[in-house]
């Protein structure tokens, strides 16, 4: 998903000068000041060099601006490589990969039983000594591991990276699928469609600012690696003065590609708060755009919307429960979502503007399965309104909500079905 977290805003020169242009200057710069000195050129090369740097005539720096013109265009292009390698893709499977990837997995595992020893032990004080002394302290850590499950790692062991940035953007790439059944992979290049400019240029500046860490840490690191190469060029004078100036060159650009990649880690963190908000914001802008009139009316209606959509987006041919552009007048949430429940739905008129509507749902599923915590969602016409108390049935039902008729009937065993009676009351005759 990296790869489509990209500028969304149309500043793309701005992201260009400050994500790319700027780390190749500062990187370029330190290695004029620190590593031309002691290349193995001649005094005449260094001069030369020194010159392009300082820019003591026209045509050098035109070739110093050419040469940092295509380091940024190729750094720029290089950006979804770039992150990926930090994040671990190219070497999870090999011996380092898959060793660092199964320590963030036990810090997963011992998060998440922590978390619910914790949650345990501070519902029990609570509940038996609310005022006890280590209800807060329960609390602080509890929210702690949260944090660190919600925002720092990803919600399943088998999709751990070996990094701890990979494991924190795949934690936001996961978001919009843990709060709302959301492919973030097939939705996100619809949503950016429907962002405002003033969000999409926070997205943006977030973005831009990962790249200058991330960038400044890889040239860094590069760096390192050649002044290390330069120093191994001759094994026999490793322990020489030479070496020794190679040496501690070397050491401060590994400082200094650590040193950016730490600050990368924090710039990730607020990019990832923009990408949560974005779907947080205008998921329903993005339902009206795809053409659906519905609108979920809770998160245990809306998850399965959104997971038939994601199916049907990624893959064309889908024809598996794709839901209707227009809300039927009843609807039916249930769990498991994928047992198939109908509703038979009638009115009878009576006398003075009073209607009665007859609800019948039965579990007809092929599978054989039960349904639980089965939630119909049953439309009132325009110009009516529910009769308090009209409400029959032999199970206990519970109403959820009046607009719309939002009525909780519970488990429905297969093969089997609940009856739902109440009235309606033309607001004109009240």
């Amino acid at each position: 998903m990296g790869g489509l977290l990209t500028s969304i805003s149309g500043k793309f020169a701005t992201m260009a000068v400050l994500g790319t242009m700027f780390p190749v200057l500062f990187v370029s710069g330190l290695n004029l000041i620190l590593v031309t000195p002691v290349l193995p050129l001649d005094s005449t090369w260094q001069n030369r060099l020194m010159s392009i740097a300082v820019g003591d005539a026209s045509w050098r720096l035109v070739a110093l601006t050419f040469v940092v013109l295509v380091l940024t265009g190729l750094l720029y292009n290089l950006n979804i490589p770039i992150i990926r390698l930090y994040e671990g893709y190219p070497w999870e499977n090999s011996c380092v990969g898959r060793l660092c990837a199964r320590r963030w997995k036990r810090r997963l595992s011992r998060a998440v039983d922590l978390r619910e020893s914790v949650r345990g032990l501070r519902r029990q004080l609570s509940r038996n000594q609310p005022a006890h002394a280590l209800v807060d302290p329960l609390w602080e850590a509890e929210t702690k591991l949260a944090v660190l499950l919600n925002h720092g790692l990803p919600d399943r062991e088998d999709l751990v990276l070996p990094t701890k940035l990979g494991n924190l953007i795949r934690s936001f790439e996961r978001y919009p699928e843990v709060a709302y059944g959301m492919d973030a992979i097939a939705l996100w290049p619809r949503l950016v469609a429907k962002l405002d400019s003033p969000f999409a240029s926070t997205v943006d500046d977030a973005k831009t600012t990962f790249d200058f860490m991330i960038n400044c840490s890889f040239l860094s690191a590069l760096t390192a690696i050649l002044v290390i190469v330069l120093m191994l060029r001759d094994s026999s004078a490793l322990l020489t003065p030479e070496s020794l100036a190679w040496g501690w060159r070397a050491g401060v650009f590994i400082v200094l590609a650590v040193i950016f990649y730490r600050w990368a880690i924090g710039a990730a963190e607020q990019w990832g708060a923009q990408v949560r908000a974005a779907f947080d914001v205008y998921r329903f802008d993005l339902l009206k755009a795809l053409g659906y009139e519905q609108r979920p009316s809770s998160l245990a209606e809306e998850r399965p919307l959104w997971d038939s959509i994601s199916s049907r987006l990624l893959f064309a041919d889908w024809q598996s429960s794709v839901p209707p552009y227009k809300a039927p007048p009843t609807r039916i949430i249930v769990s498991p979502p994928e047992v198939q429940l109908t509703a038979t739905r009638t009115l009878h008129q009576h006398l003075h503007g009073i209607v009665e509507v007859v609800l019948t749902v039965e579990n007809k599923d092929p599978s054989r399965f039960d349904a639980y915590d089965v939630e119909v969602i049953d439309a009132i016409p325009d110009g009516y309104r529910y009769v308090i108390g009209s409400l029959e049935s032999t199970a206990g039902i519970a109403v959820e909500n009046l607009t719309p008729l939002d009525l909780r009937l519970g488990r429905i065993a297969s093969d089997r079905g609940i009856t739902v009676r109440y009235r309606i009351r033309s607001s004109a005759s009240t």
